[in-house]
């Protein structure tokens, strides 16, 4: 550290391709940060202008702006272990993976929302979102079905919520998932789609349904999928675009296609959201054949998917599909931030602009992925992230989800001989 007078920046990160599709950055210089906040970017700023110099030189290293997961599931101490569905530790899946934006994708409904602003964002260095389930109870009950009843969902409780909490619910969350949905669906949605613009925040909406297989009719699915698309309105938000369980998009493709390419006309965000149970390598190579791409790359991570993948994963998962660095770098910067609403304040590297960045390297190989079909696929690329910049702060990676780190599993014997 200098203590010289002359010294005019905090932090310095030096040598690294600067990536940020957003702003048409694509190059290798200098970024500087002072007092939290991105001060200059620009070829060779002298090392000794900084209190701190981070040398991102080298091959495959990218300098990208902070990575942003819009469907996360982060309400880590709001769920009792061994009975609903536990979050992540939001600094776990974000700052400690080169994520330095998360949205809690509905976690938990009107019943506990509290804990966010009481527990989960003051002890977070990861900036985390919060989006109201518009079921109740949601995640909180051993079953993956948010709305068991009509009742469950509850306007006049989440005005109150609103009112004593300002800021705090950012959007509204409904899954197209369980009996209910195949037998009241429209009534559902329509509800849903009240509160969200009661409130003035967006909808977003799971569809696919991986438990459908097990009912005798999980067809009965598709009129609520289609009505809920025809529903959205611009800044909303459509999530698990790749699903290959019923009640997707690809789910009778000639009746979803025509209202799902209007929505995309009208602004909504197409989200792929991948998770352990919504992702179809199939389904994401035929959409991308098809010209339908998603808009963002989420990872719908919870505390079971944790060790599975992260959303850089997630990004090379897509880059197996064919898509390039900078695709899925947009797709997780200026388009997710797009997404959030918060276009203005996130996703791209500017002067003037709060200090979230991400260092990754790119890395090339040989390496093996699973979808939710159980299907192998392989890719030639992997992500991993070197530091995090918060709000000019400096954070170094964790570990990584699996045993040997953050790298995409190895192509195996068995999977090279397939």
């Amino acid at each position: 550290m200098s203590d010289d007078p002359a010294t005019r920046y905090d932090l310095l990160i030096k040598g690294g391709r600067v990536l940020d599709p957003g702003q048409g950055l694509d190059g290798v210089m200098d970024l500087a940060i002072t007092g939290g906040r991105v001060s200059a970017i620009r070829a060779d700023i002298p090392a000794e202008s900084a209190r701190r110099v981070i040398d991102a030189s080298g091959p495959g290293r990218y300098v990208v702006p902070g990575l942003i997961d819009i469907h996360t599931h982060v309400a880590h101490g709001a769920i009792t272990p061994g009975v609903g569905m536990e979050g992540c530790d939001p600094d776990a899946i974000g700052v400690q993976s080169g994520v330095t934006t998360l949205v809690d994708a509905g976690s938990v409904g009107v019943a506990n929302i509290g804990v966010f602003s009481a527990y989960i964002q003051p002890n977070a260095r990861t900036r985390v979102i919060p989006y109201l389930n518009i079921g109740s109870y949601a995640h909180t009950m051993p079953t993956m079905i948010d709305v068991n009843d009509l009742a469950e969902i509850d306007p006049v409780a989440i005005a109150k919520c609103v009112a004593a909490n300002p800021g705090l619910v950012q959007g509204i969350k409904l899954r197209l998932v369980g009996p209910l949905v195949a037998t009241h669906g429209k009534e559902i949605v329509s509800a849903t789609k009240a509160v969200a613009r009661e409130h003035g925040v967006p909808l977003m909406v799971h569809i696919g349904d991986l438990s459908a297989r097990r009912r005798p009719d999980p067809h009965l699915l598709e009129p609520a999928t289609r009505f809920a698309i025809e529903q959205l309105d611009a800044g909303d938000i459509l999530t698990h675009l790749c699903t290959p369980n019923h009640g997707g998009v690809m789910d009778a493709a000639d009746r979803m296609m025509p209202a799902l390419l209007a929505a995309r006309e009208r602004g909504i965000t197409l989200d792929s959201a991948l998770g352990r149970g919504n992702f179809g390598y199939r389904v994401a190579s035929e959409q991308r054949a098809l010209g339908l791409l998603p808009d963002t790359i989420s990872s719908d991570l919870t505390a079971a998917g944790e060790t599975f993948h992260s959303l850089l994963e997630c990004m090379a998962k897509f880059m197996a599909v064919g898509y390039t660095l900078s695709e899925v770098v947009r797709m997780t910067t200026v388009n997710a931030a797009r997404a959030i609403r918060a276009e203005h304040e996130l996703g791209a590297i500017a002067v003037g602009r709060e200090a979230d960045v991400t260092v990754l390297d790119l890395v090339e190989g040989d390496f093996e992925f699973v979808d939710t079909k159980q299907e192998v696929f392989h890719g030639g690329f992997g992500l991993r992230p070197v530091q995090t910049v918060r709000a000019g702060a400096l954070i170094a990676p964790g570990w990584g989800t699996h045993p040997w780190g953050w790298l995409p599993a190895p192509r195996s014997t068995a999977g090279a001989a397939s």
